[in-house]
């Protein structure tokens, strides 16, 4: 497998989606935010952590997920170990670009809804 530059970068894009995921379900399931997605000086001022975390930790794990995937596709396009066509890298591309927007967009909603 050839390692280049861009290889770098989607192996530290899956490694966080890794991360995003398996601490979104953590999170959820213990009710529980991690300090990565919301500061922990804004969590002291949420009057409900258990709303707040499953409000944003599922979409953490689902944005964490679409990263892994992402990561996947660009590690194996860019070592050429699949060479995916023009249009699925772009679409790929948009589709993290839109996953990316929605989910900072959650966490302004969170922000708005449960911390005061």
């Amino acid at each position: 497998m050839n390692m280049n530059f861009f290889s770098i970068f989607d192996v530290i894009i899956g490694l966080l989606g890794a991360y995003l995921a398996f601490t979104g379900i953590k999170g959820y399931k213990n009710g529980e935010v991690d300090p990565m997605i919301i500061t922990s000086e804004e969590i002291t001022r949420c009057g409900d952590i258990k709303g707040l975390s499953a409000y944003i930790m599922p979409r953490t794990a689902i944005f964490g997920a679409f990263c892994v995937i992402f990561g996947i596709q660009g590690l194996l396009n860019d070592s050429q170990y699949v060479n995916f066509p023009k249009a699925v890298n772009i679409a790929f591309l948009i589709a993290f670009v839109v996953v990316w927007i929605l989910f900072s967009m959650a966490i302004r909603k969170a922000k708005k809804d449960y911390i005061h």
